[in-house]
């Protein structure tokens, strides 16, 4: 079984973010894209490398440097979590591969521990990015003993096996569920953003922590953020005092007791890996079909039709693009609950929050959309749409039309939830309601015009897709980007009235989605894939 799943694991290594397919491409537009999608992925990096970096040199100064080791620890560890656990169902039951390898003289056990492997991977990339900056930091400020540098190293490497064996357990529990169900995906992908939610619930109480500090309590700030880390993650407890305190022995057992609970976990998976995948890929007809009345709809409407069927099928297409509209509805309704004035003071933002609010909304909506892989998902099925008699027009207002629908309710509740806690006056009110709807459109239209530039077909996982793809990651940042930069212009040039820049802005987007709408409808889908 070792042999297993060494060529197993190696194979699912290969196929990680693309490089098998780089390797051997000969394709020059296939590189092009990859190597775009690698300075992207490096940019976003340097970014997280330079913020964590700045938060360990802060912390340190503050005289908070034992605290410094088991906050990495936690952050990397929620972070693993929080992505794992959208696609821990997807990567272990990936029902492509499935078909094949259950057809081969193959253990269960060797596939189940091989795309554990790959997840332990990509993870232990993540936690290096968080866990290497505080460390050389906190090495440089503080300078610790060598102990604290191999015990470093030990944790780094271990740190990832139990929130992947928590997000594991959690995405096998919601897909055992949904494969009960009749919609499968649909139901998973509804008891995926419930626990999503319930994480960040459950972490906000970091936020609230202001709350109970006073002036006598600064000086014991390090025992309370400890004692709040260990209610949220105690590993982060035991592997940062072994790191702090030089204490192998506390090591070797946190590391012991990670390491069992991974092992617990690839073995129950493993024993109902073939029954999972059965209630999840198998399908029952009933043989009582009757002829009723036909109906007629338009070209545009039965792609729209096919659009939301093939959106709804994919739990991991639906829990990663429904997060921004359902944020932007808690946003609201935080905004709504608390008042602006408190949520300010908390936040402790150095700009006037009430004019920033549209774009506030703009952004959280702009995240991910499904504009950004609507094109990707057609996967090999793409020749099938290339041969339709339809327009490039009528296709891509279908996915646009998905997009637009998918926010349409999120906003509206939205703007209600804001009208009723700002009670603005008619100009606030105009740029409440037409600052938001912009951004949308914009973003949708952005995010199918960068999908016909970078798509992928070739995926065996819409995870690839969905989370790894070089559209998914440019359309999804970039209409926040800009609607970031449209705010920063809005806040920070006072020497112009607010009501001209938004309005100079709207009239910008509106432009540009409109020249970007046009030349979408241009593209020749026979020249794609």
């Amino acid at each position: 079984m070792i042999r297993q799943i060494k060529y197993l694991s190696e194979l699912q290594l290969k196929n990680l973010y693309g490089l098998n397919v780089f390797k051997h491409t000969k394709d020059k537009k296939v590189k092009q894209r990859t190597i775009g999608l690698g300075f992207a992925m490096l940019l976003v990096v340097l970014m997280m490398v330079a913020y964590i970096g700045m938060a360990a040199y802060g912390y340190i100064m503050i005289g908070m440097a034992e605290v410094l080791p088991a906050y990495l620890i936690m952050l990397s560890s929620l972070v693993i979590l929080f992505f794992t656990v959208f696609k821990a169902g997807s990567v272990i039951f990936q029902r492509n591969a499935y078909d094949i390898l259950c057809s081969l003289p193959v253990s269960q056990t060797a596939i189940v521990v091989s795309r554990f492997i790959r997840m332990y991977v990509e993870n232990l990339l993540l936690t290096v990015i968080v866990m290497l900056p505080g460390i050389v930091v906190y090495g440089g400020m503080v300078k610790p003993r060598i102990s604290f540098y191999l015990i470093g190293c030990v944790v780094t490497i271990f740190i990832p096996l139990i929130p992947i064996t928590i997000a594991t357990f959690l995405g096998a529990l919601v897909t055992a569920i949904a494969s009960r169900m009749k919609h499968k995906s649909l139901v998973s992908a509804t008891l995926m953003i419930l626990l999503v939610v319930g994480i960040m619930l459950g972490t906000s109480s970091l936020s609230t922590m202001e709350d109970q500090f006073n002036i006598d309590m600064l000086q014991n700030l390090s025992k309370v953020l400890l004692a709040v880390i260990a209610k949220i993650y105690p590993p982060a407890i035991w592997f940062g005092t072994a790191m702090v305190s030089g204490d192998f022995f506390m090591c070797l057992a946190a590391v012991a007791g990670g390491i069992a609970v991974f092992i617990v976990t690839i073995a129950l998976v493993s024993a109902k890996f073939h029954a999972i995948c059965r209630s999840l890929y198998s399908t029952t007809a009933k043989h009582n079909y009757r002829m009723e009345h036909l109906k007629k709809t338009s070209v545009l409407g039965a792609l729209y039709q096919r659009e939301l069927k093939r959106y709804f099928a994919s739990s991991v297409y639906v829990t990663n693009t429904i997060v921004g509209p359902i944020s932007s509805v808690i946003f609201s309704g935080v905004v709504f609950g608390m008042g602006l004035d408190t949520l300010q003071t908390k936040m402790e933002l150095p700009i006037d929050i009430e004019g920033a609010v549209p774009f506030l909304l703009s952004v959280i909506f702009c995240v991910m959309t499904t504009t950004c892989t609507s094109v990707s998902m057609e996967g090999k099925e793409w020749w099938i749409v290339k041969s339709l008699p339809v327009r490039t027009k009528e296709l891509l207002d279908s996915k646009l039309l998905l997009g637009l629908s998918l926010a349409a309710p999120f906003y509206v509740v939205s703007e209600i939830l804001l009208i009723l806690a700002l009670k603005p006056n008619f100009i606030e009110l105009m740029w409440l309601i037409i600052v938001p709807a912009i951004c949308i459109l914009f973003s949708n239209v952005f995010g199918i015009t960068i999908n016909l530039k970078m798509p992928v077909f070739n995926w065996e996982n819409e995870v690839t897709v969905v989370k790894q793809s070089a559209s998914a990651m440019v359309g999804g940042l970039g209409g926040c980007l800009m609607v970031l930069i449209c705010m920063f212009l809005v806040m920070f040039v006072p020497a112009i009235d607010t009501n001209v820049i938004k309005l100079v802005i709207c009239l910008i987007l509106a432009v540009v989605t409109a020249c970007l709408y046009r030349k979408n409808n241009t593209v020749n889908l026979q020249e794609l894939g």
